[in-house]
């Protein structure tokens, strides 16, 4: 290993070690060596896993005190507090030199001075306590903890995954808000097995939202989230439940417009239909069925909407489209005139007013 000329030591190096050594090469390991154990809580919060940092004595010599940057062992969780009671929140913090804690609801930091917050701290646990909460008390807590190594921000949900309740068939969307330094890895569970993307599920995330989508709804149960880095990990979970569809007849929630455009541009005709069981749609234009091809393409999605899209409109394929929805319980038909016109710019493609 390099020798360093900084007064600061060597960042902790993640290795694994099997060997076997008798007791006298124990201590004489020990003698050579500094173990930092950082303790961290599993997924499922039920056992704890112990990270061994092993720190070279003759590189610790060099530097006055082994500096490491904030870290959120424990981070904080969510509470329900009965109206009146105390809400007390805590986490355990470890780093050197020791990190300055604070406490804060929102961007407002809770303050002891004002009377209704109470902080506390002993070896490494930290703990604000709200006095007798009320329904204005409600809201987001966090905890900041600083030293001149960085600053530790564990993974916080700024907006947790609600229950979500779809008809069977339709697509389900599980969404949350996380916040964190570094970005947090997002994984889902369900039934304690994680989801894996493509097989099981899409992933879609944009900044810090994050969103699970199950196609065909997925199956109903408990789906768990868990937001993870090196300073901690938070998790948060929700109800899927899948509504069985009473059998009827086809109807159109949404029917497909009349459109204009120019030659040579795009032109969707989208609808969406009800039905049990999913109705099969057909697309016909002058009494003659359409099929996809180069010109144009047909969509079904499971929710039972779907769309028509000419992809290079002429002149002569202006006309009457028919959209038919058709199942074992019955029909429903619905029209639409798609004008193709020279008089529109080409990137025109609107409803008729």
């Amino acid at each position: 290993m390099e020798q360093s000329t900084s007064s600061r030591s060597p960042s902790p190096q993640e290795i694994l070690l099997e060997v076997e050594l008798d007791e006298n090469e124990v201590k004489e390991f020990e003698k050579q060596v500094k173990i930092i154990t950082s303790p961290e809580f599993s997924p499922d919060k039920k056992s704890m896993v112990v990270s061994l940092d092993v720190l070279p004595l003759a590189l610790l010599e060099q530097a006055a005190v082994t500096e490491m940057p904030p870290r959120f062992a424990v981070p904080v969780t969510d509470i329900k507090v009965t109206e009146g009671l105390d809400a007390v929140f805590e986490c355990v913090v470890t780093g050197t030199p020791v990190p300055v804690v604070q406490w804060f609801r929102g961007d407002t930091c809770a303050t002891p001075g004002t009377g209704k917050y109470v902080v506390s701290q002993k070896e490494g646990l930290h703990s604000l306590k709200v006095k007798a909460v009320g329904p204005s008390d409600g809201g987001l807590y966090r905890c900041r903890a600083v030293n001149r190594l960085g600053e530790g921000k564990a993974p916080l949900f700024l907006q947790q995954v609600s229950d979500v309740e779809v008809w069977e068939g339709d697509v389900a969307r599980l969404s949350v808000t996380v916040t964190g330094s570094p970005t947090p890895k997002i994984q889902w569970f369900f039934n304690a097995r994680k989801l894996t993307p493509c097989t099981d599920c899409k992933l879609v995330f944009a900044g810090n939202d994050h969103s699970l989508i199950l196609p065909c709804a997925g199956v109903q149960g408990e789906y768990l989230c868990v937001a993870s880095s090196a300073h901690g990990e938070t998790s948060c979970s929700a109800q899927l439940h899948v509504c069985r569809r009473q059998p009827g007849p086809p109807c159109f929630a949404r029917e497909p417009g009349s459109v204009r455009c120019a030659p040579g541009s795009r032109a969707a005709l989208e609808h969406a239909v009800l039905g049990s069981p999913c109705p099969a749609g057909l697309c016909s234009e002058g009494g003659r069925r359409l099929l996809p091809d180069a010109r144009r393409s047909i969509a079904r999605h499971p929710d039972g909407s779907g769309s028509l899209t000419v992809w290079h409109c002429l002149e002569e394929g202006s006309g009457l489209y028919t959209c038919r929805a058709v199942s074992a319980l019955g029909e429903a038909t619905s029209t639409a005139v798609l004008t193709v016109t020279g008089k529109c710019r080409p990137s025109d493609s609107s409803l008729f007013p």
